[in-house]
């Protein structure tokens, strides 16, 4: 199937930074959710198309297979990295968060008609990385200060939309062994620091690899178990 397909995503979009990929709920089969930092100003999402071609056609813009062109939000900020996970509120809603040019970690969310709005308060300050992870509704944000430091930010699903972060005990990993897996399928020409997974159910469960090439383009291959 189309999983093994090395794909440029945003060929006509000028983003940069690593891609935050998640498996939504749309679509006959889960489309994939990716997102993205503009090099100016602002965010992308873009969607592939998960379907198969025998599927019901519910998306005619974008054939099985494919990614769309995109869709940009978040004008007036310069960001570094976002990252997006399907949530089980909403229902179906998206959430993203993205870290500024400044260290300023913001939150993000997406609903049918409103398209995506940001939260108040900011999720923390004076951040340099961090990993967002979700489970029942709540978010969890591990999270790596200016100074080294690190630390887990938590949201319940209390009060949804509406988010309320505090600072947990213990410090989660922020990083997985995606380059480690990317190097032992022969792709060697990823930009350090660029490269993510996740999984999603496609072909009976596969590992979704983002990262940037050599010229800098995103680029998505699905490895089936």
């Amino acid at each position: 199937m189309h999983s093994r397909n090395i794909i440029l995503v945003g060929r006509d979009r000028d983003t940069w930074g690593p891609a935050g990929l998640t498996q939504g709920v749309y679509g006959t089969r889960g489309n994939l959710e990716l997102v993205a930092c503009d090099a100016a100003e602002g965010l992308w999402v873009f969607w592939f198309n998960a379907d198969s071609a025998d599927d019901p056609l519910t998306t005619p813009d974008v054939p099985p297979g494919a990614w769309s062109s995109g869709l940009g939000f978040a004008d007036g900020s310069r960001y570094v990295d976002a990252q997006i996970v399907q949530s089980t509120l909403g229902p179906d809603h998206l959430e993203v968060v993205a870290l500024t040019a400044g260290g300023v970690l913001e939150s993000w969310y997406w609903s049918p008609g409103p398209g995506f709005q940001r939260r108040a308060p900011v999720v923390a300050d004076g951040i340099r990385a961090f990993r967002l992870t979700h489970r029942d509704g709540e978010l969890e944000v591990a999270v790596e200060s200016l100074d080294g430091g690190r630390s887990l930010i938590v949201s319940p699903a209390i009060g949804y939309p509406e988010r309320f972060w505090s600072a947990c005990d213990g410090a989660a990993p922020l990083d997985d062994d995606a380059a480690g897996m990317l190097a032992a399928h022969g792709i060697r020409d990823a930009q350090p620091g660029t490269v993510r997974s996740a999984r999603s159910s496609r072909d009976g469960g596969t590992t979704e690899l983002t990262w940037r090439d050599a010229d800098g383009g995103i680029r998505h291959l699905g490895i089936p178990d």
